[in-house]
């Protein structure tokens, strides 16, 4: 468990803590769809950050949810449940959607859907010259970089 990226509640007792373990009324897939009392929302599985990320699309407000797909800052790519190959695969995957406004699961909420091509573009050229891999380093771009 990473406990060295926030400052914990003083009362917080790692020893005492347990994962919650619920019970899921059902396993998404993807293009399910999700009725949130009159908003639907498509679930996208996009692989890359962990097997089984996904980004939840409202089409009809043009509002891409997308976690740890696309954010400003590091992005970290070289844990062994990551894959870099399959992060280029879900960025292509919704880069054409018709996207008015990104909501990131980290950082700055300021961030701009021309993000997703630029994102996409750098991945593509780092597979091109054989980079998108694990250990083969941070590369350093505008508002975001990769730990690959």
């Amino acid at each position: 468990m990473i406990m060295d990226r926030c400052e914990l509640p003083v009362e917080f007792n790692i020893d005492k803590y347990t994962v919650f373990q619920g019970i899921p009324s059902k396993v998404l897939g993807d293009h399910d769809i999700i009725d949130i009392g009159g908003r639907r929302i498509e679930v996208i599985h996009t692989p890359g950050h962990s097997p089984g990320h996904m980004c939840f699309w409202e089409k009809e407000r043009g509002y891409l949810f997308t976690g740890d797909l696309i954010y400003k800052g590091m992005l970290y790519a070289d844990y062994p449940s990551t894959d870099p190959e399959a992060y280029l695969a879900s960025l292509e995957k919704v880069e054409p959607l018709s996207v008015k406004k990104l909501f990131p699961g980290h950082h700055s909420m300021d961030i701009h859907p021309e993000i997703m091509s630029r994102m996409r573009k750098e991945f593509s050229r780092l597979k091109k010259e054989g980079r998108l891999c694990h250990g083969s380093g941070i590369y350093e771009f505008d508002d975001w970089s990769v730990k690959l």
